[in-house]
């Protein structure tokens, strides 16, 4: 299959990319970053920088299917920029695909789950909106509506917490921020999630580009993670003090959305967007608030079966950042 992956350069099209093409398929992936575009050369993928933002019909001649990896990642950010670069080129992306007939896997996130109050077992069917925790999950859940509005027979994954080789978010921000001695005990009592292994979310959007099965599909790893004592594991390989001083969730919640207004009212550099704050309400959340999701539909419909599992990818993932 002659496949293009966005967002190649990044942490998990990178990995996408690199699979694919190990594969057997005709790989070209996307980004920004022409040092990683060699290195992705060197795997055997087709590299072709670009700006998303921009037509993407130069980049669809000869492909058949479209894995759209790219996104802005993160907690902290201008909607500005949110919406350009996740909801309008996802439907620009999408529009295009739907005119040349082509299948589109579309990377989303469960982080649209966040306002809903459920913890438990989430179903993609769960009512999603108004309300949202973060510009981030607001601009992902638009870009959503806008890929199946477009082109129906998308297929639509929200891996939950992705990690492993290249992961330059999750676990290496924790591991900063333990290392630095500033992260308090949030709760008095465990706080369980899931997780998603790299290579569990390729297999995911790899059964979601051979099988014609469109709809929104959780991915995960499939086993509940004990957040603290996950932190207090990686506390011990890192040899710093575990989490002691205790700080409840409301208050720092409270105390990160100050900082969050603090933060936007910062005029920066002209040039540069407001700097992020060390902390934010949505990142305090992550860390306080159960959730696990269902996994029926990935299942039923894509044949889902987790490749890895998490006490192998985890540890070999802690273990990493020694």
């Amino acid at each position: 299959m002659r496949i293009l992956v966005t967002g190649a350069t990044g942490f998990l099209g990178g990995a996408a990319a690199r699979t694919l093409a190990a594969a057997g398929h005709s790989v070209t992936g996307t980004g920004r970053d022409p040092a990683r575009g060699a290195a992705l050369e060197r795997g055997g993928v087709r590299f072709l920088s670009a700006d998303l933002r921009g037509d993407p019909a130069p980049l669809l001649p000869d492909i058949q299917a479209v894995l759209h990896c790219a996104a802005r990642s993160t907690l902290w950010g201008d909607w500005a920029d949110f919406y350009a670069d996740n909801v309008l080129v996802s439907a620009r992306l999408a529009r295009a695909c739907a005119v040349r007939g082509l299948r589109l896997v579309h990377i989303s996130t469960p982080s649209v789950y966040n306002a809903t109050g459920l913890t438990r077992q989430v179903p993609e069917s769960a009512p999603i909106g108004p309300r949202f925790d973060s510009l981030y999950a607001r601009s992902k859940y638009l870009a959503e509506l806008a890929v199946r509005m477009a082109l129906p027979d998308a297929a639509v994954l929200r891996p939950r917490g992705i990690y492993g080789p290249g992961d330059t978010s999750i676990l290496p921000r924790l591991a900063r921020a333990l290392r630095s001695g500033r992260l308090p005990r949030l709760t008095r009592h465990e706080v369980y999630t899931e997780l998603t292994q790299v290579q569990n979310v390729v297999h995911a959007a790899s059964l979601a580009l051979e099988r014609p099965a469109a709809g929104v599909f959780n991915v995960t790893d499939g086993v509940s993670v004990p957040i603290w004592a996950t932190l207090d594991r990686l506390a011990d390989i890192l040899e710093v003090p575990r989490p002691a001083r205790y700080v409840p969730a409301r208050v720092a919640e409270g105390a990160a959305a100050v900082l969050e207004i603090a933060y936007r009212l910062h005029p920066g550099s002209p040039d540069s967007a407001s700097p992020e704050p060390p902390i934010t309400a949505s990142g305090v959340r992550l860390l306080t608030r159960p959730m696990t999701l269902d996994l029926t539909r990935a299942r039923e419909r894509l044949g889902y079966v987790p490749l890895m599992h998490p006490e192998v990818g985890l540890q070999s993932a802690l273990e990493a950042l020694r």
